[in-house]
């Protein structure tokens, strides 16, 4: 296994992060670059939910909507925002069964392109079941929390990364917080 040359903190509800992700993938040229993804829950438990509205999130999906559109892409805000937490443990179940790649882009997805509650847990079972895991496997693991300490731990590395919100790139002493064109991420990472 290689080294990650970086750490990218980010949440499957942000679209900064789902667009960043697509950034990257063009930048490795299909290939996911050498980076650690590292949950980080906007809204962990048990801060109250938040509508699409909500301040900070609105401005985030102002500036998602331009960039998107500038790719193309129509990323309209969902109705609901869920607490993250099953998505990421179930992203770092993938990442322990060797699916870690495909099940992120799946779950972004799912979340903005086809507006499904991912903050379920049984819509996170059949999202991993389409990415090749065993949805058995994969309820019982959601479902005894076995990652959940895990997720948790990652808002201590944010912190002391001095990461305050996503998404943000942190390699050595180096950062890049914010959205990021292709341009700014491979010269970032290539430095």
């Amino acid at each position: 296994m290689t080294t990650p040359s970086a750490q990218f903190f980010f949440d499957f509800i942000d679209p900064l992060s789902y667009l960043t992700l697509l950034e990257l993938t063009e930048v490795s040229g299909g290939a996911a670059p050498r980076i650690e993804w590292v949950a980080f829950e906007l809204r962990p438990p048990p801060m109250p939910l938040i509508t699409v509205g909500d301040r900070s999130l609105a401005e985030r999906w102002a500036l998602a909507g331009t960039e998107a559109s500038r790719s193309g892409i129509d990323l309209r805000p969902p109705d609901l925002v869920p607490w993250t937490r099953k998505a990421h443990e179930l992203s770092l179940y993938a990442e322990s069964e060797g699916k870690a790649d495909v099940m992120r882009a799946r779950i972004f997805e799912a979340y903005f392109l086809e507006r499904r509650d991912i903050g379920r847990i049984d819509v996170l079972v059949e999202i991993g079941g389409r990415a090749g895991l065993d949805e058995a496997e994969t309820k019982a693991v959601l479902d005894v929390d076995r990652f959940q300490a895990a997720v948790v731990h990652a808002r201590a590395v944010a912190s002391s990364a001095n990461v305050s919100s996503t998404p943000a790139i942190v390699a050595s002493e180096r950062r890049l917080e914010g959205f990021h064109n292709r341009t700014t991420l491979g010269t970032f990472l290539r430095a």
